[in-house]
């Protein structure tokens, strides 16, 4: 039975999911954010797993993929580029733009960064993800990713359930 199922657990569950992300990731109990920012506990969550989960595409392609000067952007197409791919359906630059509303130009820079380095290709006026974004340990890193987002689940649902009273 994997630890973040059993019962008695749930503390050092959260602690292992989150120490895989580095110790900075891990959300105590006792932090009371300043009253002044609405739902902060619950944008705190969100923030660490966002944080999380950027962090874990880093750790999986190296620093070669987000050494780029604006790598959140990067990344975002990234993500959205193998999205696209996953649904068998490459997509054009101008489409990336509208959907994740960044210039155009941004977009084409980052796609020809991400063609040099060998993650994507184009085809015709479309860009797909190639193979090289296929990584060792993908099963392992795939759970990771999975109890993160569980734990953050957990952690917002027991704020709604308390009625909001952890702000």
């Amino acid at each position: 039975m994997p630890l973040q199922n059993h019962p008695d657990a749930s503390t050092s569950a959260e602690a292992s999911t989150w120490t895989a992300a580095g110790d900075e990731f891990v959300l105590l109990d006792t932090v009371q954010p300043p009253a002044r920012i609405e739902m902060a506990r619950e944008r705190m969550l969100l923030s660490r797993l966002y944080l999380g989960l950027i962090r874990s595409i880093n750790d999986d392609y190296g620093a070669e993929f987000v050494k780029q000067n604006d790598s959140a952007t990067f990344r975002t197409i990234g993500i959205y580029l193998f999205l696209r791919t996953a649904m068998c359906s490459p997509v054009r630059a101008t489409t990336i733009a509208q959907g994740l509303r960044i210039p155009r130009a941004t977009v084409l820079r980052r796609l020809e960064e991400m063609i040099k380095q060998g993650y994507v290709e184009r085809i015709g006026n479309a860009y797909r993800v190639t193979d090289k974004v296929n990584i060792p340990d993908l099963q392992l890193r795939l759970q990771q990713r999975i109890d993160m987002i569980l734990e953050t689940a957990r952690e917002l649902s027991k704020l709604r359930d308390a009625g909001g009273a952890a702000h």
